[in-house]
């Protein structure tokens, strides 16, 4: 008995969490990821917006269009994306800072820092 209570005290933690876990996940509520932001298992839309923004790194110009045309249509569910897009260099950072302010109603210009200061006051609400 006394094994079992060292076990328990010595994971006590661990064994919270995991039953955590696997409460949530019986519910259907919510997935381990959705609950801890561990961003492991992408939705579909997040999915759907990692393609669009890939566009922008297509040297046609009608396809990266296409992938501001459907950043504007996921609109606000794009910002985490978006803002993450800001540390990437050439075309996918200057689409990025065209479709912030026309998908959040902000504007920062080109102001990378502002931009990401203005999402860590504002990322809860998106």
């Amino acid at each position: 008995m006394s094994a079992v209570k060292e076990f328990l005290g010595k994971y006590k933690s661990e064994i919270g969490l995991a039953v955590l876990v696997l409460y949530t996940l019986s519910l259907g509520v919510a997935t381990a990821d959705e609950l801890f932001g561990l961003g492991l298992f992408p939705t579909k839309l997040d999915r759907m917006i990692s393609a669009a923004i890939e566009k922008w790194e297509s040297p046609d110009a009608g396809v990266r269009e296409q992938g501001m045309r459907e950043i504007e249509e996921y609109g606000d569910f794009a910002v985490p994306q978006l803002t993450k897009a800001l540390d990437r260099e050439g075309t996918v950072k200057e689409m990025a800072l065209q479709a912030l302010p026309k998908v959040t109603g902000q504007n920062f210009g080109n102001d990378v820092v502002a931009w990401k200061k203005w999402y860590k006051e504002h990322k809860d609400e998106f």
